[in-house]
């Protein structure tokens, strides 16, 4: 009996043993199951600079969630700064470029956009994708020039009857070729990598702005455009838009240097502007010029509305991009001129980049740190003699400063 008992006892005592290290083995597993991460937005460093960007850039920064199944446009305007002008190498190290390339390895790179004809007309130190042969001028690209000529950028090539080829070098898969039409206009014939794709036709009763002809099917490289005049009459060439794909971000950069924001704000740019795709986002940079120039604050500012007016009338978005507080030898009142943006980006509902803050609103310390350019076509992309235009590592500065608010 005895023993009976002590088989029972150990019995349960085997039992209990076992329910406590199995409800042991379920707390360690309860203990060690990871816990789901937060997800946490790490914030830019240079969203400080940013002013109504959330509100302003509402559907721009919706639609960019969606870059894997549609195309973002960002159109870029300006001016010498917008161009990149002193830099190393205005396509990769411009501000546009920076800010391109940091949104385009983000988001997915929809090719290199609008390639104006104006780098046709610049010096080789800026590495121009156009090249103009023996007679070919740009229309527009002097600083002479008060109101916009026409074109999609505002200027166009003629060939002044030559029959000297225009060369693209690009990279995409397809290619929308923009030219105009004028009465005294001719004939040309386009071939890419040495085979004929086409001709275009520059005869019109009228003038007339960005006319396209495309170009597609080719693989994602490198290739060569090349537009031959067939006779001694006038073609005229506004650039092309090259592209790699329908998804992701393709920025377009419309910039001339010495210009104003008035350039570009006449009835015939926005009957140009109107046949085109509108963009998503409109990054306005003006007002080096107009303080250059003695143009009052207030004549500026209505330059500025006059613009973004109409992109919001199309539906774009607006950012207002401010520039870097220049030499005294430029203006004494910066400030002021930066101080309509944030006026018209409260009546507009825009975003404001300020660029004046980033460059600490002073243009000796700015250039201690390196952040302005050398002398004048000194494409050398270094720091120090320019009272204007910043240095390579001043267009990084403000490209990182854009994209940090733009992402």
């Amino acid at each position: 009996m005895r023993q009976k008992i002590l088989i029972i006892v150990s019995a349960v005592f085997a039992y209990f043993a076992m329910l406590f290290v199995s409800s042991a083995k379920i707390n360690v597993i309860k203990k060690i199951k990871p816990t789901p991460k937060k997800v946490i937005h790490k914030e830019s460093p240079y969203e400080k600079y940013g002013y109504n960007i959330n509100a302003g850039l509402l559907k721009y920064k919706n639609k960019l969630k969606n870059t894997s199944t549609q195309k973002v446009r960002i159109y870029c305007i300006g001016e010498s700064n917008t161009r990149g002008e002193y830099s190393s190498d205005e396509i990769n190290k411009s501000w546009v470029g920076v800010m391109k390339s940091s949104l385009q390895n983000q988001f997915g790179n929809a090719g290199e956009g609008f390639i104006s004809i104006y780098e046709g007309a610049l010096p080789s130190g800026t590495k121009p994708r156009w090249k103009l042969g023996t007679g070919w001028s740009v229309f527009g690209a002097s600083k002479e020039f008060t109101s916009n000529v026409g074109g999609f950028g505002g200027c166009f090539g003629i060939s002044n009857k030559s029959i000297s080829p225009a060369t693209l070098v690009f990279t995409g898969t397809s290619l929308d070729l923009l030219y105009s039409k004028a009465k005294d206009g001719g004939t040309a014939v386009a071939a890419i990598d040495g085979k004929k794709v086409g001709s275009i036709d520059c005869l019109g009763e009228t003038e007339s702005f960005s006319h396209k002809v495309s170009y597609s099917g080719l693989t994602n490289t490198r290739h060569t455009l090349v537009i031959t005049p067939n006779k001694t009459s006038n073609i005229f060439i506004e650039g092309a838009i090259a592209s790699s794909s329908t998804t992701g971000i393709e920025v377009d950069k419309i910039a001339i240097s010495s210009k104003t924001a008035s350039y570009f704000t006449t009835d015939t740019t926005k009957k140009i502007w109107n046949v085109l795709p509108k963009p998503d986002l409109v990054l306005l940079s003006f007002g080096i010029n107009e303080a250059g120039r003695g143009i009052s604050v207030q004549a500026y500012k209505e330059s500025m509305i006059n613009l973004v007016s109409y992109w919001n009338e199309r539906g774009s978005d607006v950012c207002l991009v401010s520039n870097q507080m220049p030499a005294e030898t430029w203006t004494t009142n910066w400030s002021a001129y930066v101080m309509s943006l944030y006026e018209i980006a409260d009546a507009y509902n825009t975003g404001v980049i300020d660029i004046y803050k980033a460059y600490y609103k002073d243009y000796i310390t700015a250039q201690k740190e390196g952040l302005f350019g050398m002398a004048k076509n000194d494409y050398s992309g270094g720091s120090g003699t320019n009272t204007a235009h910043p240095s390579d590592k001043g267009y990084k500065y403000i490209g990182d400063i854009i994209y940090g608010n733009l992402q």
